[in-house]
C-alpha cells in the first residue's frame, strides 16, 4: 500500500499507512544515527545524538502501542521521504574532509529528519483525534515533543557553534580521541 494508492479508502487507512511510515522512520533512525555519531567530532552534537538514541526504543514502542490500540499488528511501511533524507546524509559524510564542515552537514541532515518526523507526528495526532482516538493521540505526543526538542536543540547548536566553526569564525573545540 503506497501513499495515494487505491488501497487507501478512508482516513483510517491513511492513518495506518502513516503510522507504518512513522515506525519505519523511527527504526531507520535507530540504525543510521550510530553511524553518523561515529563520524561526528563535536562533543555537544554527539550528546544530542546519544540522547535521541537513548529514547529511540521508547519512540518505537509508542508507535507500536498505537497500532495495537487500533487492533492492528505493528507493520512498518517504506517511507521514501525518510530514505531520501538519510541517503543524502550518508552521501554528504563521504564527501567532506573537514571535520567541522562534516559536523555542520550531519546536523543539517538531522534537522531535516527531525523536522519531517515532527510534522509526521503532528499529522498522525490530528488524524487520531479526528477519528476519536484521543488515547492513541496522547501516546504519540511524547514522540512529537521529543522530535521538536531535538530540532530546537540542533538548530541552536548549528547556529551558535557548528556553522560558525565550519565557517572558520570560532576557535576549534578539542577533538575527541579516535
Amino acid at each position: 500500500m503506497g501513499l495515494l494508492s487505491r488501497d487507501i479508502k478512508s482516513l483510517n487507512d491513511l492513518l495506518v499507512q502513516g503510522l507504518g511510515e512513522a515506525l519505519y522512520a523511527e527504526r531507520r533512525c535507530a540504525r543510521v544515527l550510530p553511524t553518523l555519531n561515529v563520524k561526528t567530532s563535536d562533543i555537544q552534537l554527539k550528546g544530542e545524538l546519544n540522547a535521541v538514541l537513548a529514547g529511540s526504543a521508547a519512540c518505537v514502542g509508542r508507535v507500536e502501542a498505537v497500532f495495537r490500540l487500533l487492533d492492528r499488528s505493528p507493520k512498518a511501511a517504506e517511507c521514501p521521504a525518510i530514505d531520501g533524507l538519510f541517503i543524502g546524509a550518508e552521501e554528504i559524510n563521504g564527501e567532506i574532509d573537514d571535520p567541522h564542515v562534516l559536523d555542520s552537514a550531519i546536523a543539517a541532515a538531522l534537522l531535516d529528519v527531525g523536522t519531517y518526523k515532527t510534522a509526521r507526528y503532528a499529522t498522525l495526532i490530528g488524524w487520531l483525534r479526528q477519528l476519536g482516538r484521543k488515547d492513541a493521540a496522547e501516546l504519540l505526543q511524547p514522540n512529537q515533543a521529543g522530535c521538536r526538542r531535538f530540532v530546537e536543540a540542533l538548530h541552536m547548536l548549528t547556529e551558535r557553534r557548528l556553522n560558525p566553526r565550519a565557517g572558520g569564525r570560532l576557535e576549534p573545540a578539542p577533538r575527541l580521541a579516535s
